[in-house]
């Protein structure tokens, strides 16, 4: 697992990119509030697994298998790519997220293969 987040005073647009999405929260990654404009997710170099990537609008620690996530995203077999347009996707209080195969809010099945997700916010 490497997570990189590209956050400095130069770039108007910061970046998450982390090598192995699972169903462990990432929390807070955004430090705060944020649009998102982008995320990019390689659903594993060999998984013909759907996943599912959890969002929550928060800054503080979820419970995985029992806190509803703001956001469900059905990431297709291998790689998927969704972009918000112009206005974005409004983050109040922070983002969090995870990746997990099942829909259901206490799915708790790491994908089939590392996921690679790249999200771009600001």
């Amino acid at each position: 697992m490497a997570t990189t987040v590209i956050d400095n005073t130069y770039l108007t647009s910061k970046v998450f990119y982390e090598t192995d999405l699972d169903t462990n929260p990432f929390t807070n990654v955004s430090n705060g509030a944020c649009t998102v404009h982008s995320i990019n997710v390689l659903n594993g170099v060999s998984s013909a697994t759907v996943n599912y990537l959890k969002i929550y609008d928060t800054a503080e620690e979820i419970t995985a298998n029992s806190t509803e996530p703001d956001f469900v995203i059905r990431i297709g077999a291998f790689d998927s790519l969704i972009t918000f347009g112009s206005s974005g996707l409004t983050i109040v209080n922070g983002l969090t997220l995870r990746m997990v195969q099942g829909e259901a809010t206490s799915s708790e099945d790491d994908p089939g293969a590392n996921a690679i997700c790249e999200i771009t916010y600001t």
